[in-house]
């Protein structure tokens, strides 16, 4: 699945930028906009119970809504408000 595409068709927020990252945990999405943002933790059972389509518009979804409400402000030790999905 084409991460850049799959954002692109979600049609975030002008300025806002999405990106994701694997951890040996699970993924971490990211959206990002001027000092401000959110990271989505996906736990790798997580991933496993949704399946890969699934768990990226879930991250998505989430994300959008976040960055349309107004993304969090990045913390003074420059770590991002964090939330995550577990599996089952």
């Amino acid at each position: 699945m084409d991460f850049a595409k799959q954002v692109e068709l979600a049609r975030f927020p002008a300025g806002v930028m999405v990106t994701v990252r694997q951890t040996p945990e699970g993924r971490i999405f990211q959206a990002v906009q001027s000092g401000r943002g959110l990271e989505l933790m996906v736990t790798t059972d997580a991933v496993k119970m949704y399946g890969e389509g699934p768990t990226l518009l879930l991250a998505l979804e989430r994300l959008k809504k976040a960055a349309e409400a107004g993304l969090p402000t990045v913390g003074e030790d420059g770590k991002y408000q964090r939330a995550v999905f577990v599996g089952d």
